[in-house]
């Protein structure tokens, strides 16, 4: 650890005038008053203190916390509408995606693990973002796949795969898609959401991300679209309809358990027009893909996506 005067010997006449402004226009914000500021401090007058400006935008629950001067409606979280934390298994997890999608290419499953934990150990690093951890997530291996038509995508390859996971970790149920025949040329990724950032890393290689079930439990969709643009790390996305459809082709035992699972927002989505979007939900014995409109609902959640580098 430096001392005083080896830190200030080591700075150049820039950086100790930085300094000495921003100190004299910590009351005021200007330099009005600067030697006044300046002189109180050397007399001991005014007493210096510090406080940290990272915003955290998480609270110890996992959920976002909605930013200052949001536009867009965040009711409270009902708390009977959970998920509950799946133990990690890389290689069941690889397993099931490569079973119910087959032929695509996904990561071998030591770079899945490995990837998944670089992740998190640069999210326990991120002040701004380090308490999703403390929500309900799941690491998802992404297929290499060049989507050049999102909704072509989801009602050829991704909804058949969900439907195929559900109905057979859960014997007797069914998994309907509300939305055949109408997502081709019909989906717009929302702007600000960061989720073309997937579609670039799918489109480049295979990928890993990690993806929080409901952080924004509660939020309206456009609250959703707000809150992700606070995040400074742009590898924090917005969720779509890929990757919550991974997740649960992934574990739809958790994600689609019953009745009281949460609706997952695919708040990054408009469909059809600027005021719907999609969604996927599950009741007790079926579950579904549909579409919404953008109101915020106790029971429903946006999801998050933190991709690998």
């Amino acid at each position: 650890m430096k001392t005083f005067d080896e830190v200030f010997d080591g700075m150049n006449d820039g950086q100790r005038r930085a300094v000495i402004a921003k100190v004299a226009r910590a009351q005021t914000g200007d330099d009005t008053v600067a030697e006044k500021v300046i002189r109180a401090v050397l007399a001991d007058e005014f007493r210096i203190v510090l406080f940290e400006r990272v915003l955290t935008l998480v609270d110890s629950n996992g959920r976002c916390i909605p930013i200052k001067d949001m536009k867009g409606e965040a009711a409270q979280a009902n708390r009977d509408f959970h998920s509950d934390q799946p133990a990690i298994d890389y290689g069941a997890i690889l397993a099931r995606l490569q079973q119910f999608l087959p032929g695509l290419a996904f990561v071998a499953v030591e770079e899945f693990g490995r990837q998944a934990k670089a992740i998190v150990e640069r999210l326990r690093s991120d002040k701004q973002a380090r308490n999703l951890l403390n929500g309900v997530y799941l690491p998802i291996a992404i297929p290499q796949v060049d989507v050049v038509d999102y909704g072509r995508i989801l009602d050829e390859l991704l909804l058949p795969a969900v439907k195929r996971s559900y109905e057979e970790a859960l014997p007797g149920r069914t998994f309907a898609n509300h939305r055949a025949g109408t997502l081709a040329g019909q989906i717009q990724i929302v702007g600000g959401t960061r989720h073309e950032r997937l579609l670039a890393q799918m489109k480049e290689r295979p990928t890993v991300g990690l993806w929080f079930a409901n952080p924004l439990q509660g939020f309206s969709i456009p609250a959703d679209r707000e809150q992700i643009a606070a995040f400074t790390d742009q590898s924090i996305i917005l969720s779509g309809a890929i990757d919550t459809a991974l997740a649960w082709v992934a574990t739809p035992q958790v994600l689609a358990r019953d009745w009281h699972t949460p609706g997952y927002d695919c708040s990054a989505l408009a469909w059809g027009s600027a005021v719907y979007s999609l969604l996927f939900k599950a009741i007790d014995d079926s579950a579904d893909f549909d579409y919404r409109r953008l109101y915020a609902y106790d029971a429903y959640s946006g999801s998050v996506l933190v991709l690998g580098q």
